[in-house]
């Protein structure tokens, strides 16, 4: 072995190198796939868990873009995500990931797969982790881990969003030098940042910064002192905008204020760690103060500096013409160039004369200027890298452009044109040109101009321009002028009176530079005369105007750049002679000239400086005002959201495209630049993608029906220009969404809006079939994607517009299909080599893949059409012939075996279709019976080898929609659709599709016919015996394909293959099991034959695979022979044995007889061997037996719930088992990875203990000694096993009932976390949480735990959810008002809950509203019975303040107000009769407890008490009418009695009243009286009998300690202990007396009552049976 690792240096895929392995397709494992798939590494996926890697292929077919993928030409190429074996995806990767879940638990469960892993890998591959929480030395240590392999093992920590591209590495100590080289080298090579963490720590670097920083704003937003939006502010302030890195920020801030801020939070916030502090003093001590210091601080000095700037050089060679040009950047330092581009000269006989860079824009800008042909000259623009060039404004629109200026805060460019006699401005994408200053004699300067001249320079500072003017041209020599940059309203170019001037003898001006000192600026020229031979370098002040000259030379100093950052000092200076050079002079130095940058080989044309930002490490831009839309500003938006490297650049892109989405021509644009070809084509797919998804957004709404809603002229204008997008293109990829477009709009606008679409398309069909192979496939592309669109549509409109076409599209499409096969089947048989027989290949499946859909989806009755008989008769002809050239003697070339297959496939999901949704025409289609056999004699054949057979295997899918692929051998797809073909059939016999549509009796005697044909012809009894006999015999034989994915992922094998699972559509096994259980349910006289044969196949010296097999048969056929078949003896004496066999082989059966017994538990197994059923399932449970494998196990804990869920099942039986199985389960928990397999485990679990009652209670300490743990392990984001944890809690309490209480210590910190609005899982937990909280409540007995008392606060708030969760929360609430009324009295609770209980009075939902109504009565019934009148006092004057009683009175009074008008002007009621009721009971609740407390609610709003009661009484007399509930008119009754009591002015109401209550007391105490039960025996009068008093609270055996203390307080309620004719008739003694006697009562009131009315209230004191004479 060596003794220094080299790993294999990595490679693309172009070059044929290894993969990348990447374990775990979650959030992260998809992302690090495509970091890896974008930076050209081919790579593998492997996850055990099918979705995943469906959802990592969607993603990785919808995103890669965003990755910035290198090599676009093998983009579709490098992607391989399946859900292979370890065996097929870890060897001969050179980098294997491991990216599963990051859990504190989950470290076993990475060793071991790190350990199956070292031994498949190569023995130079780099293993890594993403994991931060286990390091390789966690792992590597005392586990199993092989040295050698440890040695190349190292942490590689990637980051979620995606497009933040840092990866953290750490090496462990024992990590072999050029590991962690070789990772870092490939991760840059893929545009990442790695940065390396230096020792063994845990949590790497910028994990623990971000974990710091999220915890204190936690802290600050816990606190309550700032709300998240000043602290984005904020940061935005000081990180963003500054652009400084936090180590720079502490060091500007200095190092000992930090020192002291950290001493504080040591003293003062019990802050326990030190260590920073420490490390501060110890910089401190050293002199390193920060910024301020010569020695800097946590950074060196010189990192504190601005970064040097970026050097831009036109450059042209010397020689040739036209003269190669190159772009040359890099700083502008010694080292420059650092980079170059060759560029193109776009326009011959043209020069570049001015260059100007904005690296805010990412822009570069220059001229080409032709003085003899203005007709070339130009301004163009390009990214920084020279890449993307085009032309900014057109040649021919000005003379002779020269140099180029940029005002990046207004997006504005300027330049000179015509030797500085003319200035331009102009926005940046060219638009908006405009002359900002002409000079007079202007026209005369193009005749003298011998070269391009005049440079210009603005100062963002002072808002001003500054350009020069030759001498040649100026008529006092040469010039300097300046002006502000915008011109004045209404002011000409010729006559602007606002610029100034400086002419001091100047001559021929060649360059200008503006530089910026405080307040100060100034003016650097440079200037030339040839006669004079000087050159030289001047400056001025616009002020003072003293000319200085600061350099001499003999060469030519064209152009100048400023260093404005360095208080104008520092000045760039280009020599554009042949061979010249850059230069920098500090112009605040002893030494003028202080570097020679660059020294060129040819001639530098023009030449620029940009200024990129200080070092940040945050990928963060604050989003500025955004850019105008046009068609170059898109392009650039796109290129850099799709290839760009820097995040930052790519987040503001994508949020200028998301502004841009208002714009109403940004689609047309979008559709512009993806039909242009010469885009590059990941700028063409972005375009592409970003369209189809504004079509799902914006497309339907009419114009201005919605925001962003996309106008019908644009509409037009898309659909005009859809078809090309896809005829001629070439990729594949980018044809395939543009088709996606079409049939997205083709959905929505046909025919309406595009009728002509289909016969467009048919046109371009014809024509490109006759012509080009290319424009067909793109023709056939549009048309497959239309019509599975509009096939899928549900309005009948678009399903009969589809209808109306189809007969055209299918005679078209079948004339090419059979013009294509009978080509390339003529090629193939006699041989000839064409090259187009790829296309016709290609084409001929496509216009197959239309025609099975057309056939299917676009006729009613198929069997009625010619052409669609045709077309079925072809198929199966077809069919017969291509499966027999995909022999081993094939006519069929191999390269071609595979499209050809895929012709076959979808022979046989046009049989299927056609099955399933053409019910009564399949059996009359030509030869369907036949064809039908011919299926059943392929899988005969098939099952011959079945055992030998691969399997098919399920993997994510390729295309954009990420659907599950197949994969397997052919015979066996085929074989799998035979029997799917069978099962359709035997449906179509017994089982007819049920629906509501209208079937004329033609079609209905069809219907019976296609059933009797398929009963009489197919169907027969030997067919039935052949069916049975193949399936179980053969196709239900464990394979060795079978055995192996087994023990390659026990758990995901498991849970593809259950019962319930939907393998049955992809695998031939779990299908032959449905179609069997379809035939025993339709043919039971088949169950004897299978019973025959499971007899013979269950004897003890079967092979355990046949006798597998025969019990999956004899599990199928449960419900069929159960009378017939003892199972109960075959259970004791077969299985009992069968599963304590000791074999290899013996996991099967063991695994099939825990499925067995649970399909048989429900149909026939008695008491007496239940105890047998649970033993077996405890020894299944048991890990000690080698063959109860993790599969056993699983299965039997998920089989283990049927057997509970049995109508038999009882605790008393199960208990003597209960223990052991719970342990084991609990146990298996632990091991299993799987989050479905988990919660299937606790599903179990908690029936289980549902089904044990009152017996679960000998193991609630062992069940809840675990939940908790199981709570704790469970990730942030698993609310799923938090919900089954809170499930099994529930089931606990309510089994152990109220000795559950002594678990509230241990569930109720659960159930606080879980209800926690602040939690991210609160939503996802609270209905699994009321529920336990409503259980705990029940079962808990008075007083009750304080942390259950102060928990009735969290369910104020969710008084406000969803109705159902707002039902159970009211139900919490009234039970804490039974449980624990003090408590809710008191001053903290009382308000807070009368107010949650008003908001629920006021709902719309009438059972909110009853438990709101009930529960204020409960509140001032509780009030009343422990404070007395001054309690009910406290809580009445709670409800005038949060506004109860003002509602109530507001609804009652429109309720009056309604009943008093009539007609057309009839007021409508704001309440219900159901609501006044409630309302009425509230105000009865108030008058039965203290009436004169009511007079004085019903007055505070100052309005008399009989103005008031004038429409009130009124009102609720009259309620007694419409009052069904006999408690709430006894209610009422003994309320209104008590007004009776009251003194004047309530005693004059009441007498004012005396007719209505005497009918009140009579219909009350009659219909109390008659509800009595006693039948009126004994004589006694009516008004002695009460059917509502109590006489004792009562007692149940299941009474609940909440039933139990609600009946006790329903007991003490007056309403059920008062006699309602005793109570009434005491008062209105008293009242009679206080009137002055019977004499005075009768002569002054009982005369205004009506003699009926007295009379029936007469009666009620008279025995029953007596009449008054």
């Amino acid at each position: 072995m060596p003794t220094q690792l080299a790993p294999r240096p990595p490679a693309g895929p172009c070059s044929g190198g290894r993969h990348v392995c990447i374990l775990g397709a979650g959030p992260a494992g998809r992302r690090i796939a495509a970091s890896w798939a974008a930076g050209g590494y081919k790579i593998r996926i492997r996850d055990r868990n099918t979705k995943l890697l469906s959802g990592a292929m969607e993603y990785l077919s919808e995103e890669l873009w965003r990755h910035n993928p290198r090599d676009e030409s093998c983009r579709n190429n490098i992607v391989d995500c399946g859900a292979q074996t370890l065996a097929e995806t870890v060897p001969d990767a050179w980098l294997i990931i491991e990216c599963g879940p990051d859990e504190a638990d989950n470290l076993n469960a990475k060793v071991r797969l790190l350990r199956r892993v070292q031994e498949l890998a190569e023995s130079d591959a780099i293993i890594a982790t993403n994991s931060i929480l286990h390091t390789p030395e966690d792992i590597a240590i005392d586990r199993q881990i092989d040295p050698e392999t440890a040695q190349r093992m190292l942490t590689m920590r990637y980051f979620s969003p995606p497009e933040i591209r840092l990866v953290e590495l750490q090496a462990w100590r024992g990590t072999k030098d050029g590991v962690l080289a070789s990772a870092r080298s490939a991760l840059e090579e893929c545009g990442m940042v790695p940065v390396v963490a230096m020792n063994g720590h845990h949590g790497l670097v910028l994990s623990r910064v971000w974990a710091a920083i999220a915890r204190e704003i936690s802290t600050i937003r816990s606190q309550d002192v700032a709300s998240h939006k000043t602290i984005d502010k904020a940061w935005t302030e000081v990180f963003i905008r500054s652009k400084l890195a936090p180590c720079m920020m502490m060091d500007r801030q200095g190092l000992e204020n930090l020192a002291l801020i950290e001493r504080d939070y040591i003293d003062n916030r019990d802050h326990p760690d030190t260590e920073a502090v420490n490390y501060l003093q110890r910089l401190i001590n050293e002199g390193r103060v920060g910024a301020g210091s010569d020695l800097g601080g946590l950074c060196p000095p010189m990192d504190l500096e601005p970064p040097t700037p970026i050097l831009y050089v036109l450059e042209a060679a010397n020689g040739g013409y036209p003269r190669p040009l190159r772009l040359l950047f890099g700083p502008a330092e010694s080292s420059f160039p650092a980079s170059t581009a060759d560029l193109d000269p776009l326009l011959l006989g043209s020069r570049h004369y001015g260059l100007a860079v904005s690296h805010p824009l990412e822009t570069l800008f220059w001229s080409l200027t032709d003085i003899n042909k203005s007709s070339d000259s130009a301004i163009m623009t390009s990214d920084l890298r020279g890449g993307h060039a085009r032309l900014l404004i057109p040649p021919g629109v000005v003379h002779s452009p020269s140099r180029i200026a940029v005002d990046e805060e207004r997006r504005k460019l300027y330049f000179t044109d015509c030797g500085g006699m003319r200035v331009f401005g102009c926005n940046l994408d060219g638009t908006g040109l405009e002359i900002l200053f002409r000079s007079v004699g202007w026209m005369d300067a193009i005749l003298e101009l011998d070269r391009p001249s005049g440079d210009i320079a603005f100062s963002a500072k002072f808002d001003l321009l500054y350009w020069t003017v030759r001498s040649s041209l100026a008529q006092d020599g040469g010039k300097i002028y300046w002006g502000p940059a915008e011109k004045p309203d209404g002011c000409s170019p010729d006559t602007r009176s606002d610029i100034d001037d400086y002419a001091g003898s100047l001559r021929d001006l060649t360059a200008i530079e503006v530089g910026e000192d405080g307040d100060m600026e100034f003016i650097y020229w440079s200037e030339a005369s040839v006669s004079e031979n000087i050159n030289s370098l001047n400056r001025t002040t616009t002020t003072c105007r003293e000319r200085v000259s600061m350099w001499d030379a003999g060469g030519g100093l064209a152009h100048l750049a400023m260093d404005k950052r360095t208080s104008g000092q520092e000045v760039y200076v280009a020599d554009s002679y042949r061979f010249g050079g850059v230069y920098l002079f500090d112009m605040g130095g002893e030494e003028t000239l202080q570097k020679n940058i660059y020294r060129s080989e040819g001639s530098i044309m023009c030449f620029g400086i940009g200024f990129p930002p200080f070092p940040s490490i945050f990928a963060i831009e604050v989003p500025g005002e955004a850019a105008p839309l046009n068609q170059w500003e898109l392009v650039k938006a796109l290129a850099s959201a799709g290839t760009s490297t820097d995040h930052s650049q790519r987040q503001s892109a994508s949020q200028q495209l998301q502004t841009w989405e208002s714009h109403p021509d940004y689609y047309t644009h979008l559709q512009t630049i993806y039909l242009d070809t010469s885009q590059d084509k990941q700028v063409r797919f972005l375009a592409i993608i970003l369209l189809k998804n504004g079509i799902d957004k914006y497309w339907r709404h009419q114009n201005h029906a919605a925001k962003n809603a996309i106008r019908p002229e644009n509409k037009q204008a898309i659909r005009s220009r859809l078809l090309q997008g896809s005829l001629g293109e070439e990729d594949r990829t980018l044809a395939l969404h543009n088709a996606l477009v079409t049939a997205k709009i083709v959905r929505i606008d046909y025919p309406t809006e595009w009728p002509d679409v289909f016969s467009t398309i048919m046109e371009l069909t014809k024509a490109a079939n006759a012509s080009n192979p290319l424009h067909l496939r793109g023709a056939l592309l549009v048309l497959l994607r239309i019509v599975k669109e509009m096939s899928t549509a549900r309005l009948r409109k678009s399903q009969t517009a589809l209808q109306a076409v189809t007969p055209e599209l299918v005679q078209l499409l079948g004339n090419i299909y059979t013009e294509k096969t009978a080509y390339w089947q003529e090629l193939w048989t006699k041989g000839g080599d064409d090259s187009a027989v790829g296309f016709a290949v290609e084409n001929s499946l496509t216009a197959l893949k239309v025609l099975r859909r057309l056939v299917t989806v676009g006729y009613e009755q198929p069997h009625t059409d010619s052409m669609v008989c045709g077309f079925w008769s072809l198929s199966q002809s077809q069919f017969d012939q291509f499966l027999n050239g995909m022999s081993q003697d094939s006519w069929i070339p191999a390269p071609y075996q595979d499209v050809v297959g895929k012709h076959l496939i979808q022979f046989t999901k046009l049989h299927i279709d056609m099955s399933e949704m053409h019910p009564a025409s399949f059996p009359v289609l030509p030869g369907s019976i036949p064809l039908v056999k011919a299926y059943w004699s392929l899988v005969k054949g098939f099952s011959e080898v079945f055992d030998k057979s691969g399997g098919i295997r399920q993997t994510s899918g390729g295309t954009a929609g990420g659907n599950p692929k197949h994969e397997g051998p052919l015979y066996e797809k085929l074989a799998l659709k035979g029997l799917l073909l069978l099962r359709s059939c035997v449906a179509i016999a017994h089982q007819p599709v049920q629906t509501f549509k209208y079937r004329s009796p033609e079609v209905k005697e069809l219907e019976k016919q296609a059933v009797h044909t398929l009963k009489v012809e197919l169907l027969s009894r030997d067919m039935l015996l052949d069916m049975l006999q193949v399936i179980v015999s053969k196709l239900f034989i464990f394979r060795k394909s079978d055995l192996e994915a087994w023990e390659e992922d026990p758990e995901g094998w498991e849970a593809q293959e259950r019962t319930e699972g939907q393998a049955y559509e992809w695998a031939v096994r779990p299908c032959a099991e449905r179609l069997l259980l379809d035939l025993l349910m339709h043919y039971k006289d088949l169950g004897e034959p299978l019973l025959e044969y499971c007899n013979l196949a269950t004897k003890m010296d079967m092979d355990i695979v046949t006798k597998e097999a025969a019990y999956c048969a004899l599990g199928c056929a449960a419900a069929i022979i159960y009378q017939k078949f003892d199972f109960d003896h075959f259970l004791t004496t077969f299985l009992v044995k069968d599963v304590q066999i000791q074999d290899p082989m013996a996991k099967l059966l063991r695994r099939r007889i825990a499925i067995l017994i649970s399909q048989w538990i429900t149909v026939k197994v008695s008491q007496a061997s239940r105890p047998v059923v649970y033993e077996i399932y405890r020894h299944l449970l048991n890990t000690d037996s080698e063959h109860n494998d993790e599969v056993v196990r699983i299965t039997a804990a998920r089989q283990l719930k049927c057997v509970a869920d049995d109508f038999e099942f009882t605790g008393e039986a199960f208990y003597p088992f209960a223990a052991d199985i719970f342990n084991l389960l609990v146990n298996l928990l632990k091991e299993v990875e799987n989050d479905e397999t988990r919660l299937a485990i606790l599903e179990t679990v908690r029936l289980v203990v549902t089904r044990m009652e009152t017996h679960v209670s000998q193991f609630g300490d062992a069940i809840m000694l675990t939940l908790p743990q199981l709570w704790e392990s469970a990730a942030s984001e698993e609310y799923m096993i938090k919900q089954s944890v809170l499930a099994i809690m529930s089931a606990l309490v309510s089994s152990m009932r109220t000795e559950s209480q002594r678990y509230q210590g241990v569930i109720l910190p659960l159930l606080r976390e879980a209800m926690n609005p602040q939690s991210a899982l609160h939503l996802h937990l609270i209905e699994e949480s009321v529920d336990l909280w409503k259980a705990i409540l029940t079962q808990s007995s008075p007083p009750l735990n304080p942390d259950l008392t102060q928990m009735v606060q969290l369910a104020l708030p969710l008084l406000e959810y969803d109705t159902a969760v707002a039902n159970q929360c009211l139900d919490i609430v009234k039970d804490y008002i039974v449980l624990a009324p003090q408590d809710m009295l008191s001053d903290a609770l009382r308000r807070p809950t009368l107010a949650g209980l008003a908001k629920a009075l006021d709902s719309s939902t009438r059972d909110q509203s009853k438990v709101g109504a009930k529960s204020i009565e409960l509140v001032i019934r509780v009030a009343e019975e422990f404070g007395g009148v001054q309690g009910v006092s406290v809580v009445a004057q709670d409800l005038l303040a949060i506004g109860v009683l003002r509602t109530i009175l507001e609804g009652l009074h429109s309720r009056w107000e309604a009943s008093q008008t009539t007609g057309p002007n009839r007021k409508t009621s704001q309440i219900s009769t159901i609501k006044e009721t409630d309302y009425f009971a509230i105000l009865a609740r108030i008058a039965l407890a203290d009436p004169a407390l009511l007079v004085s609610m019903l007055t505070s709003f100052g309005t008399p008490i009989e103005q008031v009661w004038a429409w009130l009484g009124t009102q609720w007399f009259a309620h007694f009418d419409s009052t069904a509930d006999v408690d709430r008119q006894k209610l009422s009754c003994l309320a209104l009695t008590r007004l009776c009591e009251l003194p004047d002015p309530a005693q004059s109401l009441v007498l004012g009243h005396l007719q209505d209550y005497l009918s009140m007391w009579t219909s009350v105490v009659t219909e109390l009286a008659d509800d009595d039960g006693s039948g009126g025996s004994g004589g006694a009068p009516l008004g002695a009998r009460d059917s509502l008093v109590w006489t004792e609270a009562g007692r149940y055996e299941y009474d609940t300690p909440l039933d139990v203390h609600e009946r006790e307080l329903a007991f003490k309620d007056p309403v059920h202990r008062v006699v309602s004719f005793e109570f009434v008739r005491a008062r209105l003694a008293d009242l009679v007396q206080r009137v002055g006697g019977e004499h005075v009562f009768e002569a002054e009131w009982a005369v205004n009552v009506d003699r009926e009315v007295l009379a029936g209230f007469q009666r009620l004191s008279q025995p029953v049976g007596r009449e008054e004479g």
